[in-house]
């Protein structure tokens, strides 16, 4: 309910944005600042302001996820747009206490000007985050567990962590055949997926069974394992807010056709023995459960099992409870969901919130790595971060 009662401040930081716009339309551009080409201006503007409600109510596809993409792009270009008007509209209202007032910065070319430098900025930015979130860049990461590897004659395992694909409206079948190349190159022993390779809404797939086909190919020696996140749930969704459903939510069965078709075996509090030489166990997500009605395991109650003198690797979708972990033995967390904030400034404040943000960080004898993800979630935008595989090369070495 939460994007209801937004809906007010939403509608009153358009109406800010579109009186700077008009304002600098009537001085740059007379033909589109009045008249019909005002009408016109108002009209675009509009469509775009209330894709995020159309693209909500409409139901029908495949309509509905073009107009779910078109939503989430402007969501994101929203957000520049309206931080932008507010920074041009802060240092106008400063250096009109100082001597500049008088200077030509406030006149009609000043105007155009500030206003023409501005609207450049607020489209190149958009532009590149654009640009930038159809690339996907290898990150390789080295850690050194002190236990001792069983397969005879290795000491190193090579694991290519994914997470956070968001498959839906603003993801798809190219995103993926990027990563799978990623994939491939790494040549892995373990192909890990640590969560949301969904968005809320599996009918926004385009070609689902092509995209299976292409997550199926990913070679490896023990093949793919994956956690479910908070976004592996069909959810109606406004402009980031779920929207509760009658009766709860129902997991719907076309993400286990899907993981099948693509071989990838999925972990829902569950360990397993790989190779007689270490230990995987894949948790559940703590936001997906309760909206599922599901419980889950406390690390040490998951764990409580397992030989601690072989190497034992969680995938939690989530990076939480990392001290918990720790604690109950683990010695490599592999997790995602925080996309390293995605567009900036939001990963200058995820420090605020994460023990581990993004990379690998030691808590106690255990490794945390966090991946920013292959996807992402809402805005087709990566701005100051980037979509990535992670190679890890994890090093057993005798205590």
């Amino acid at each position: 309910m939460a994007a209801v009662f937004l809906a007010p401040f939403y509608l009153l930081c358009n109406a800010y944005i579109l009186y700077w716009m008009i304002r600098w339309l009537h001085a740059a551009v007379p033909v589109l600042g009045k008249g019909a080409g005002l009408i016109l201006v108002l009209a675009v503007y509009s469509f775009l302001m209330m894709s995020l409600l159309t693209s909500f109510l409409v139901r029908q596809y495949p309509i509905r996820r073009y107009l779910k993409k078109i939503s989430d792009q402007w969501l994101g270009s929203f957000a520049y747009i309206l931080g932008i008007t507010l920074l041009l509209d802060a240092g106008h209202r400063i250096l009109s206490l100082t001597w500049l007032a008088d200077t030509w910065l406030y006149s009609r070319e000043g105007m155009v000007f500030c206003g023409s430098l501005g609207a450049a900025g607020m489209a190149a930015v958009v532009i590149y985050g654009i640009h930038h979130a159809g690339k996907i860049s290898l990150t390789r990461y080295q850690v050194k567990i002190s236990k001792k590897y069983a397969v005879e004659g290795k000491r190193t395992m090579r694991i290519a962590l994914l997470a956070d694909l968001h498959l839906g409206s603003s993801v798809g079948k190219k995103q993926v055949e990027r990563m799978t190349d990623l994939v491939g190159q790494c040549e892995p022993d373990l192909v890990v997926i640590a969560g949301d390779l969904f968005d809320n809404d599996f009918s926004s797939i385009d070609d689902p069974e092509g995209i299976a086909r292409l997550l199926a190919g990913m070679k490896s020696r023990l093949g793919t394992w994956a956690c479910w996140g908070n976004h592996d749930i069909n959810e109606r969704i406004l402009a980031g807010f779920t929207f509760p459903v009658p009766g709860g939510v129902q997991v719907d069965p076309r993400f286990d056709a899907f993981l099948r078709q693509a071989k990838i075996h999925m972990m829902n509090d569950e360990v397993r023995l790989m190779d007689e030489s270490f230990y995987l166990a894949g948790r559940k997500d703590p936001q997906r459960i309760e909206k599922t009605g599901e419980t889950r395991m406390e690390p040490a109650e998951l764990l409580n099992s397992v030989d601690r003198t072989l190497p034992v690797f969680v995938i939690d979708h989530q990076p939480k409870q990392l001290k918990e972990l720790a604690a109950a033995g683990v010695d490599l967390d592999l997790s995602g969901h925080t996309h390293n904030g995605q567009v900036f400034p939001g990963n200058l404040f995820l420090r605020l919130m994460w023990k581990n943000p993004c990379g690998v960080r030691k808590i106690g004898d255990m490794y945390s790595v966090v991946t920013s993800g292959a996807g992402f979630w809402g805005p087709g935008l990566r701005i100051g971060t980037d979509n990535e595989v992670v190679l890890l090369e994890v090093e057993f070495r005798d205590s």
